[in-house]
C-alpha cells in the first residue's frame, strides 16, 4: 500500500481509524513527524479514547483505546495517557493510563495537567470534533506545557479558522484532498 509505514501497521493491528486502511490518512504524516523522536519522547497525551460505540464504523478488530496501544508500541520509552468522558473507555495496562474526564471544560483540562505533569512531548486532540472545544483545549493546554511540545488537532471542520485564532503559535495544516472533508490535521507548536 502507498505510504505504508510502521505506524500504519501498528494502527491497523489495533484497529484505530488513524491509518489509511481503516479511515484517515494520519499515520503516514505522524510517522514522518515523529519517527526521529521515537526513543526520546517520554509522555504522550491523547484527548478522546474512543469506545466500541463511537468507533462502530471501524472494522470489528477495533479495540477500545486502539490509538493509545499504537502510541505505546511506537514510543517504547513513553508513558501514554488517554482522557475520555465515557466510562467504557477507561482501562490501564503497561505504560497506559486512562482518565475519566470531559475535555470540554477548562478546569478539567487544567486539573489534568496538574495530575500528569506539564512535561508532555505530544498531545493529540481527537476529542470532541468541535471547533470551539478544539480551540478551548489548545488555548488552555499550550501555555501549561513545555516549550517543545507538539500539539495535534485531528478532524477539524474549519482548520483555517483555528489557525487564524492561534497566531501566537506556529500552525501547519494538513489537508488530504482525496478523502473526506474532515480528514485534516493541524500541528501546533510554540514559537521560540
Amino acid at each position: 500500500m502507498k505510504n505504508q509505514t510502521p505506524l500504519c501497521e501498528l494502527a491497523y493491528k489495533y484497529g484505530t481509524d488513524k491509518c489509511p486502511q481503516l479511515g484517515h490518512n494520519y499515520t503516514p504524516v505522524y510517522y514522518q513527524l515523529l519517527k526521529d523522536k521515537k526513543e526520546k519522547f517520554k509522555k504522550i497525551l491523547e484527548l478522546g479514547i474512543g469506545s466500541k460505540y463511537t468507533m462502530q464504523y471501524v472494522p470489528k478488530h477495533y479495540q477500545t483505546g486502539a490509538s493509545l496501544l499504537m502510541w505505546r508500541d511506537f514510543f517504547p520509552n513513553a508513558q501514554i495517557y488517554g482522557v475520555d468522558r465515557h466510562p467504557s473507555t477507561i482501562f490501564q495496562t503497561d505504560r497506559i493510563k486512562t482518565i475519566l474526564s470531559s475535555t470540554s471544560r477548562i478546569p478539567n483540562l487544567q486539573n489534568l495537567i496538574k495530575e500528569i505533569g506539564s512535561d508532555i512531548d505530544l498531545v493529540i486532540d481527537d476529542g470532541p470534533h468541535n471547533e470551539r472545544f478544539q480551540l478551548q483545549a489548545v488555548c488552555t493546554l499550550m501555555p501549561l506545557l513545555k516549550k517543545d511540545v507538539i500539539y495535534v488537532i485531528e478532524d477539524s471542520n474549519r482548520p483555517d479558522c483555528i489557525k487564524n485564532e492561534l497566531t501566537e503559535y506556529n500552525c501547519e495544516v494538513f489537508k488530504f484532498p482525496d478523502n473526506r472533508k474532515r480528514d485534516i490535521l493541524i500541528i501546533v507548536r510554540k514559537k521560540y
